[in-house]
Formats: C-alpha cells, structure tokens, sequence
C-alpha cells in the first residue's frame, strides 16, 4: 500500500505539473460559460469527507474524518486542512493538521488535484508491542502531508470524489482512503441573454 501510494502519487502529480504549466498570465476575473451559467476559470474549493485507513503503530483497521480548503494565489494552489482519525468515527485519537501547496486539473465534468506539505500531529498512542492499548502517551510531532484528489463534477462547482492520503512523521504513518464532498466557489451567476432550450413535448 505505501509503495502503490508512492507510486501512484509521484505520476499523478507528475501529470497534473505538465497540465499547469500554461505561461498564460493570470486574469482574476476569467470566466467560462457552461449550462447558461458563469463560472470563475481560478476558484478556491472546500472538500469534506470520510473514510478507512491504517496506522503502523496501531494494530487495527482506522476510520478517519477530514476537511480542506483549497485555494489559490493567482496561479499558485495551497492546501489548509485537518483531519481525525481513530478506532471509529467517534473515538478519534489522533488530530493532524497540514498546509500544502499542489497543483490542479479542472475541466467542466472533473476536478483533479494533487498536495505535498508538512504537517503537525498531535495524538494519544500505545506502543506498537502494546498488550492493552493503554493511550497514556501523549505525542505532538512535526511530519509531512500528501493527498491526491479526483471528483467527478454533478454540476460544475458540486461534486463527489475520492482521496488518498498519507500522513508521516517519525512515531507513526497514517493513511488510507475518503470518500469526498466537493464544493467550490466557481459560480458567477446566470449568463445574460441564455434561454434554456424548449423541452420536447
């Protein structure tokens, strides 16, 4: 699983620098027209969900919770987010947070994105030999953060996607997989002078 997130994250990231780098220069205000609708071509977008994932210093399955907001300065996309994880949603032990920089593929059915950064942890672990999982070692440690991110688009700024992430610092990995919400702030309002097409009767 490590090596297929490595893997798979060093291509996708790969990809998604080659589809950014258009020297075009930036214009705050572009825009594109889709179904009668105008819509910001540079939004910033929040991603909400939840998901399974593993810990190599607990010895179980996890379940973790997590939120990001991404946006943008001109070109440039960063990452501010937070996510929990533990034995089941409501029993979290562990609260990461990480500022990442990425980068982003958008058409008008998909959103693509990939984000690399540190992170800080604070968590409650037993040693990985531990017989009774007594969480009485508190932990609050540096690390990194990385995340690839695919949503597929029901209208152009809402979707539903997924994520694979890793969390790692020096006591403990943590990662696995989400099942996403995705909201951005691309809308405009109605195009001006757009009349939906006559239904057939």
């Amino acid at each position: 699983m490590k090596a297929l997130f490595i893997f798979t994250f060093c291509i996708f990231f790969g990809e998604i620098c080659f589809a950014q780098s258009d020297t075009a220069k930036y214009n705050p205000k572009q825009e594109i027209v889709y179904d009668g609708k105008r819509y910001r071509v540079h939004n910033n977008w929040l991603s909400v969900g939840a998901g399974a994932g593993y810990n190599t210093k607990w010895p179980k399955d996890e379940k973790n919770l997590a939120a990001d907001f991404s946006f943008h300065i001109k070109l440039h996309y960063f990452r501010l987010g937070a996510f929990m994880s533990g034995s089941d949603f409501n029993a979290a032990n562990n609260y990461s947070f990480h500022l990442c920089y990425g980068l982003r593929k958008e058409k008008e059915k998909y959103n693509l994105s990939a984000f690399i950064g540190p992170s800080t942890s604070y968590f409650r672990r037993p040693l990985s030999d531990s017989s009774n999982y007594n969480l009485t070692t508190v932990y609050n440690m540096l690390g990194g953060y990385a995340a690839i991110e695919a949503v597929y688009k029901i209208k152009y700024d809402v979707g539903i996607g997924g994520q694979i992430f890793c969390d790692y610092n020096q006591v403990q990995m943590v990662y696995g997989v989400r099942l996403i919400a995705y909201f951005s702030s691309a809308y405009r309002g109605i195009k001006y002078g757009y009349h939906a097409p006559a239904k057939k009767k």
